[in-house]
């Protein structure tokens, strides 16, 4: 109701000089980071979900649709899924979106060292559960980068709702050139 009386009290002219819609979001903190591994604060999934893309994104009716990825196929079994990236998928600085990016940041997602509290998230892919506690290292997560454009993902056991959760940015890919840097 207050959205309402406020908008109302608005300038009618919403049209910018240049001819184009200006549209301005608040947010109820500053965004400190937006490392998916360290990101725990609704305004940060907000500002990642508004700027990146993962391998599903949320339609309109929220449903999951192909962002970076093309496609997925999982096995009969439902415990393991395969994903084909689009070719043309870039970072802000001109490098290509690859899989190798996606292994990068879902390997620091579930590193015990990870401080965004969302290791859980990932506790059905192989070994996630033990990574997080220590137990094993990062480089066992069920992850592989098969090529520059497939990301192959084992599971524990299957899980109908995997799909939707590929669009929640601790799924994010990162950069792996500057990660490592």
């Amino acid at each position: 109701m207050s959205a309402c009386t406020l908008a109302a009290c608005g300038n009618s002219n919403s049209q910018a000089s240049n001819g184009k819609t200006s549209l301005n979001l608040m947010e109820t903190d500053v965004v400190s980071s937006l490392d998916t591994s360290v990101t725990a604060s609704i305004p940060q999934w907000d500002t990642l979900v508004q700027t990146m893309a993962g391998l599903y994104r949320s339609d309109k009716n929220d449903q999951p649709v192909p962002a970076v990825a093309t496609s997925y196929h999982k096995s009969s079994d439902g415990k393991t899924y395969t994903f084909n990236l689009r070719h043309n998928a870039k970072w802000s600085n001109g490098d290509t979106v690859t899989v190798q990016d996606f292994v990068t940041a879902w390997r620091k997602g579930v590193s015990p060292k990870a401080m965004s509290g969302y290791n859980y998230i990932f506790s059905n892919i192989k070994n996630a559960d033990q990574i997080s506690q220590g137990k094993k290292a990062v480089n066992s997560l069920g992850v592989k980068a098969v090529g520059k454009y497939k990301l192959v993902v084992q599971l524990e056991n299957p899980e109908p709702t995997f799909i939707d959760k590929m669009v929640m940015p601790a799924f994010y890919p990162q950069n792996t050139r500057l990660v490592k840097k």
